[in-house]
C-alpha cells in the first residue's frame, strides 16, 4: 500500500542546504555524511543477549566514536585538507544514529577517486597508520585486564567507494568482540569457559559482578555457560550453588548480559505501596527447580507454591537445621551481625534467590500492615507440618491487588510453636540483641527470639529512579523509528546544482507530546534491565510539558507580564497584518524540540497544522477516564494514527498537570494580531472539530507535538 520510499534528512525543510546533494562532477569535492552498519546485522552493534529468550537489540550508543581515513586515487591516505590534518578523523555519535566530526577540518569530502576506510573504536594510537592493513594490525587483542577497557568491539571496514546520494554507508566487520556477563550474586564465582576466552572480573557500586570476556572469532558460536557460586561464610556455613545456561548463541558485536537469578523478579506483586516495595507471592524455599535453569516458574506453579511454607531459618542463617536453639545459633554472643542484615551475607533472600531480592525490613512490614485489609481466611491442610493452617489473603487499600500468607508458627528446638499465627522474618533487629521484628498477624508485628526458625517472604525494592535526562535519552534514541506517517506530503521547488526542481517531502508526527519523560516515572532495581518498549508505551498515555511560546524550560507558572518582560518575550516583536506564515517562525535557538531531539524534529508550523487538519479524520476516545482524540490518516493510511490528549491551556496560573476537554497544541508561528503578536495554535474542540486558531497568547501554556519532514525518494 505505502510504496513511496523516503530517506531522513539531517536538516529541516526550512533550512535545506545545497551541499547535501551529490553533483555529477566529483572533481571539486562535495560535503557528504556517513552512516554505519555492521556486517550481517540489520542495524548496528548489539547490546543485550538474554539467555531466556535470546532477544537482541542493536544500537550504537551516545558517545561512540570511530576513526576515518580517506584514500586517494593512488591508494594512499590523504594527509591534509585545506592545510589541516585529514588522517584518523574522529566522528562521534550524539544519539547512536548521526555521526558528527570532531576534527579541525570542517567537512569530509567526496570527489573523484576518493574512497574511505574506518575502524571502531576511535583511538589516537592510529594517527600514524599508513594503509588499511596497518589499521588491522593495530586492532590487536585487548589486554588480559579488561576492567578499564571501555570499547565493546574492535571493528574495521574495507575501503569503501562513495555512494551516489548524500550518504555513504560504512560497513564494519569484527576483529574482536567483547561480552559482558553480569552476575547478580556477590560471592566468588568460577566457570568452565574455555581458556581461549580471556576474562576480567569487576564489581560495580551495586555489588553486581561483571565478567568481561573477549571472543576472537567473527563467526556465530553456540556456548554453554556453566558455573558455581560459593555462598555463606564461616558464620553462616558454606554451600555451593551451580547454574547452567546451555546453548547460548553469541555473535561478535553483541554485548551479552546474563542475569542468573534464582527467582524470577517479574512475579513480584505491586500493591501500590508508597515506598514502591513489591512483595513475592511465595515464601523462600518453595521455588521450583525451573528457577535454577533458564526458564521461569509458570503462573500455575506459583499458584501451587502459595500453599507451601518453605524454609524455616534462624535470623541471619542460610540453611535449615534439625534444631533451633541458642546452642546451634551462629551468633550466640549477639555481637557478630549488624542490626540490619538487608543485602548482606546474612540476608537469606538475597543469597538464595539472588537478583535484587532481599528480606523485608521492619518498616516494609509496617507499611504492608498499614496499607492492606484482611479479606479472607481459609483453612487448608499443610503436609509440611502435618496439620491444618490458615491461608490469609490481604488486599491493598491503594490498588486492590491481593497477597496471601500462611499461618506457620516458628521452630523452637525441633518443635513448631504457635502454628495458628503468622511468623514472617524481617531483616531488622530490635533494641534487644536477642530479638528481631516479625510479621505476627495481618494487623501487628511481634518480637521473636533470633535463634528460632521462621519463614521468609522476600521483597523487591525500587532502588533507582531514572532522572529525566536518562529518560529523555531513551525517547531520543527511539523517536525516528516511532515517527508516524499519516500520508501527508508537501511539494516545494528547490534549486539543486543550479537547477530548479520539484521536491516532495513527507510530514511525520511524533506519537506523543514533547516532554513526556518528565511526567512518567521510570523505576527499576539496581542493575536490572529496563523494558524500554514498556516505558515508551507509558509515554504515549501521558500529557507532556506545557510551555510558553519560545520557552526552552518548563516554567513554574504562566504569567503574561512576566513573559512580556522576559528575553523571549522581547525578542520577537513582529507585527504582521497579512496571512503569510512562512517568515514568522521561531528561530532554532528558541525551538525546544530542535535543541533536544535528533536532527529534523521541530515544533510544527501553522502550515503543518493546516496540512494535518486537511488530511486526517478525527474521533474522540476515552482512555483511563480522560478525553483523547485520535487523528487517523486517509485512504492508504487509514491504519495509521496519532493520539492527542485533551489538555486545554493555562493562562496566568501555576503550571499544574491537568486534563481537559479540548486540545490546544503550540505552533512555532506568530499569528497576525495587531500590536500584540500572538501565536497560531491547533485547537480540537470537545466535539472533534479542528481548526487553526490565530489568537493564542504567547505567554499561554500549551503542549507541543513535534514533527519532522523526510524527503521522498522517487
Amino acid at each position: 500500500m505505502k510504496k513511496l520510499v523516503y530517506i531522513i534528512l539531517c536538516v529541516m525543510l526550512m533550512a535545506c542546504n545545497d551541499d547535501i546533494y551529490l553533483s555529477s562532477d566529483f572533481a571539486v569535492g562535495h560535503a557528504m555524511r556517513f552512516e554505519v552498519t555492521v556486517e550481517d546485522q540489520p542495524q548496528t552493534r548489539g547490546e543485550v543477549l538474554n539467555v531466556n529468550d535470546n532477544e537482541v537489540t542493536r544500537d550504537f550508543k551516545k558517545g561512540d566514536s570511530f576513526g576515518l581515513f580517506i584514500i586517494d586515487g593512488n591508494n594512499e591516505f590523504v594527509g591534509q585538507i585545506d592545510g589541516k590534518n585529514a588522517k584518523n578523523i574522529k566522528l562521534t555519535t550524539p544519539d547512536g544514529k548521526a555521526w558528527n566530526l570532531e576534527s579541525e577540518i570542517t567537512k569530509v569530502v567526496h570527489k573523484l577517486g576518493y574512497r574511505y576506510v574506518a575502524y571502531y573504536p576511535y583511538s589516537a594510537d592510529f594517527d600514524n597508520c599508513a594503509s588499511p592493513a596497518d589499521i588491522q594490525k593495530r586492532l590487536t587483542a585487548p589486554a588480559d585486564d579488561q576492567s578499564a577497557q571501555a570499547a565493546t568491539d574492535w571493528m574495521y571496514t574495507e575501503p569503501t567507494d562513495p555512494q551516489t546520494n548524500a550518504v555513504t554507508t560504512l560497513v564494519f566487520k569484527h576483529k574482536y568482540a567483547k561480552i559482558d556477563i553480569y552476575h547478580s550474586f556477590t560471592q566468588d564465582h568460577t566457570c568452565n569457559w574455555a581458556s581461549m576466552y580471556k576474562f576480567t572480573k569487576t564489581v560495580d557500586e551495586n555489588k553486581v559482578e561483571h565478567y568481561r570476556y573477549i571472543l576472537n572469532s567473527p563467526s556465530l558460536q553456540t556456548l554453554s555457560i556453566n558455573g558455581k557460586y560459593t555462598i555463606g561464610d564461616k558464620y553462616t556455613g558454606i554451600k555451593e550453588f551451580s547454574y547452567n545456561c546451555p546453548d547460548i548463541k553469541v555473535e561478535n558485536g553483541r554485548h551479552a548480559i546474563v542475569y542468573t537469578y534464582r527467582m524470577d523478579e517479574r512475579c513480584a506483586i505491586d500493591l501500590g505501596l508508597p515506598s514502591g516495595v513489591r512483595w513475592s507471592p511465595i515464601n523462600l524455599g518453595v521455588e521450583s527447580s525451573n528457577c535454577m535453569a533458564d526458564t521461569y516458574m509458570s503462573d500455575s506453579e506459583i499458584a501451587a507454591a502459595i500453599n507451601k511454607l518453605g524454609k524455616r531459618l534462624a535470623w541471619g542463617e542460610l540453611f535449615e537445621k534439625d534444631s533451633y536453639t541458642l546452642g546451634t545459633y551462629i551468633d550466640g554472643s549477639w555481637n557478630i551481625m549488624p542490626s540490619d542484615i538487608t543485602e548482606t551475607v546474612y540476608d537469606a533472600a538475597k543469597q538464595l534467590w539472588g537478583g535484587h531480592w532481599s528480606m523485608p525490613s521492619a518498616a516494609d512490614i509496617n507499611e504492608l500492615i498499614a496499607n492492606t485489609d484482611e479479606v479472607s481466611r481459609v483453612t487448608i491442610h499443610s503436609d509440611e507440618i502435618g496439620r491444618d493452617i490458615n491461608k490469609i489473603t490481604l488486599r491493598s487499600k491503594i490498588n486492590g491487588k491481593e497477597i496471601t500468607f500462611l499461618t506457620n508458627g516458628y521452630m523452637n528446638g525441633s518443635n513448631i510453636g504457635n502454628p495458628t499465627s503468622l511468623y514472617y522474618m524481617s531483616a531488622s533487629r530490635t533494641s534487644y540483641a536477642g530479638n528481631y521484628t516479625s510479621l505476627y498477624s495481618p494487623t501487628q508485628t511481634s518480637n521473636i527470639y533470633r535463634p528460632y526458625g521462621c519463614c521468609i517472604r522476600p521483597v523487591l525494592k525500587e532502588l533507582y529512579i531514572y532522572p529525566d535526562d536518562k529518560k529523555k535519552d531513551i525517547i531520543v534514541r527511539h523517536i525516528d523509528a516511532l515517527a508516524v506517517d499519516l500520508g501527508i506530503t508537501k511539494t516545494v521547488t528547490e534549486t539543486i546544482n543550479g537547477v530548479e526542481q520539484e521536491v516532495t517531502y513527507k510530514l511525520l508526527w511524533s506519537p506523543f507530546n514533547y516532554g513526556v519523560e518528565s511526567k512518567v516515572d521510570l523505576k527499576t532495581y539496581n542493575g536490572a534491565p529496563i523494558n524500554e518498549d514498556y516505558y515508551i508505551s507509558l509515554c504515549k498515555k501521558n500529557l507532556g510539558m506545557r510551555l510558553a511560546w519560545g520557552d526552552t524550560e518548563e516554567p513554574a507558572s504562566f504569567h503574561k507580564p512576566t513573559y512580556n518582560n522576559s528575553a523571549i518575550g522581547n525578542k520577537y516583536d513582529w507585527v504582521i497584518a497579512n496571512n503569510d506564515k512562512d517568515s514568522r517562525n521561531l528561530l532554532k535557538e528558541d525551538d525546544i524540540v530542535q535543541l533536544n531531539w535528533p536532527s529534523g524534529w521541530y515544533i510544527p508550523t501553522a502550515r503543518d497544522f493546516e496540512l494535518l487538519i486537511a488530511n486526517v479524520t478525527i474521533t474522540k476516545e476515552t482512555i483511563d477516564g480522560h478525553n483523547w482524540f485520535r487523528l487517523t490518516g486517509k485512504n492508504d493510511y487509514s491504519d495509521d494514527s496519532i493520539l492527542i490528549p485533551a489538555t486545554n491551556y493555562i493562562d496566568n496560573k501555576d503550571n499544574k498537570e491537568f486534563w481537559g476537554s479540548d486540545v490546544y497544541l503550540q505552533s512555532c508561528t506568530i499569528g497576525p494580531s495587531g500590536n500584540e503578536p500572538k501565536q497560531y495554535a491547533l485547537n480540537i474542540t470537545s466535539e472533534g472539530k479542528a481548526y487553526l486558531a490565530p489568537g493564542a497568547g504567547r505567554a499561554t501554556g500549551l503542549m507541543i507535538r513535534p514533527v519532522k519532514y523526510v524527503r521522498v525518494q522517487k
